[in-house]
């Protein structure tokens, strides 16, 4: 009887080890292709939302068919969730709705007053109209452009127009301790290099030293930093203080002798930084500017000489497959003066989005937008609203086929580039990231191997730790509906 006893208690054992096991595999080979796969995907689904991560964590999932409209799987939809940079697939949507697809961003340089026998010219302007993507390499060219114009001295100043938006920097609801965050840079109609610059601190045997990538008179350093004697470091520590149309960029704290240390910092009055860098690359092509970098507006006597233009595709795709907040921002403020006027506002931008949802058939007053990009806290929207506005935007072709291609594809590009590499069906998964501390979500389209496109939202937050174990559970989940197949 005793070895009867042992045979009835080790045999429940074994099944649960093999049946329960956290490694999933057992769903790496499942298909799901015949009457019961609905069945089995929900059983699947719902054995990865009772691992232990969630047990103290929100989940909120709808999957829906765009063949048939029947709901493949839903878990507390309705549930109001933080979006993060899911957001961003509906302030896309709405800029290809109301500024049309063929739409352009515009940088436009003017000069005034210009003596063609003496090379010389009053003011040169530089005005801004949302373009979030301006690099360095653009503002040398327009540079490059004065100079083969003829102009050897500007005898007074370089003046930058931002008027094209309001004087709101920052997004409703941001955090004030994200100031200087490259990913809460200010908003401005006219902007480089994401208005942000790489500080660099490095040491010798004897001595530290800062530098800024670009280098800038726009950024002044003051190093405080000491070399370190021992193995207990006070880490560096960079503290950005605005004063007299510059950025003082305060160091201390200690490192080791030859070692590096680099952070990424987002300036404050990005259209003067944006001056500042032309005015620098003009010198370099030795053209004189007597005067400073300064705001002001066009004046009626000035001419015209260049427009910097980028499409709307060529912003909405660096925007959500790399999740860039200053486009989303930008394109927000961008849609309010369309559609209310100058300047543009984020409000204003806010009250377009909600009406393009109306007209789509959202239900606004049971959703909360409060900025473009997904940064804010105040964003509430569920997944069953996320997923309503995906089904839509499906049914609309010409809008349909710039979004759909702005989205990264799981194992390729933006930032799902390293998501789902081991997963045979990966790159039928095209959806945008969204990450805040404690929140992550995941949303889009995804094709499955029966060749029928689902629209999902997959919505997690209130968390603590890493992100990876919940990145890893929407991994899964695309994974097994990438396999339906009926």
């Amino acid at each position: 009887m005793q070895y009867i006893k042992k045979t009835i208690v080790v045999i429940p054992i074994l099944v649960v080890l093999v049946v329960t096991g956290c490694s999933y595999k057992h769903l790496a080979k499942r298909t799901y292709a015949d009457k019961t796969c609905f069945a089995k995907i929900k059983n699947d689904i719902s054995d990865i939302l009772n691992e232990p991560i969630f047990s103290q964590t929100l989940a909120s999932i709808k999957v829906v068919s765009l063949n048939d409209n029947s709901v493949i799987f839903e878990h507390n939809s309705k549930l109001l969730m933080h979006p993060a940079s899911n957001m961003k697939l509906i302030t896309s949507a709405a800029a290809l709705a109301i500024l049309d697809t063929n739409y352009q961003f515009n940088t436009e340089l003017y000069i005034e007053d210009y003596d063609e026998i003496n090379k010389t010219c009053k003011n040169l302007y530089l005005k801004g109209y949302g373009d979030p993507d301006l690099t360095l390499l653009d503002i040398d060219s327009l540079a490059e452009i004065v100079k083969n114009y003829g102009l050897k001295t500007v005898l007074q100043d370089i003046i930058v127009d931002d008027s094209f938006f309001d004087d709101t920097r920052w997004g409703n609801g941001w955090m004030w301790d994200d100031e200087s965050d490259p990913d809460a840079p200010h908003i401005s109609p006219l902007s480089v290099n994401k208005n942000c610059v790489n500080v660099i601190l490095f040491a010798d045997n004897q001595n530290t030293f800062v530098y800024t990538e670009p280098m800038t008179e726009f950024v002044l350093i003051l190093n405080n930093t000491k070399l370190a004697n021992n193995t207990t470091l006070k880490k560096p520590q960079i503290k950005l203080v605005y004063q007299n149309e510059k950025n003082y960029a305060y160091f201390d704290g200690e490192i080791s002798p030859f070692q590096q240390w680099k952070k990424k910092v987002s300036l404050r009055e990005p259209a003067l930084f944006t001056g500042t860098i032309f005015k620098e690359a003009l010198r370099s092509k030795f053209i004189v500017v007597y005067g400073k970098v300064t705001k002001g507006t066009i004046q009626a006597n000035a001419r015209k000489i260049y427009n910097k233009s980028r499409s709307i595709c060529e912003v909405l795709n660096n925007m959500n497959k790399n999740s860039d907040n200053l486009s989303a921002e930008n394109i927000l403020k961008v849609l309010g003066a369309n559609k209310y006027g100058v300047p543009g506002t984020s409000r204003n931008g806010i009250f377009a989005i909600n009406r393009f949802l109306d007209s789509i058939g959202l239900d606004t007053t049971k959703l909360m937008i409060a900025d473009g990009s997904g940064v804010s806290r105040y964003n509430l929207i569920s997944a069953e609203q996320i997923v309503q506005f995906l089904v839509n935007i499906y049914k609309h072709p010409k809008i349909f086929l710039v979004f759909y291609n702005s989205l990264p594809i799981a194992s390729i590009d933006g930032t799902l580039s390293n998501r789902m590499i081991d997963y045979e069906n990966a790159q039928n998964v095209r959806a945008k990231t969204g990450t805040l501390n404690g929140v992550s979500c995941l949303s889009g389209y995804i094709k499955t191997i029966g060749g029928e496109m689902l629209a999902f939202a997959i919505m997690m937050q209130n968390f603590i730790g890493p992100v990876e174990p919940y990145l890893k559970a929407q991994d899964k989940i695309c994974n097994i509906l990438c396999k339906l197949n009926r």
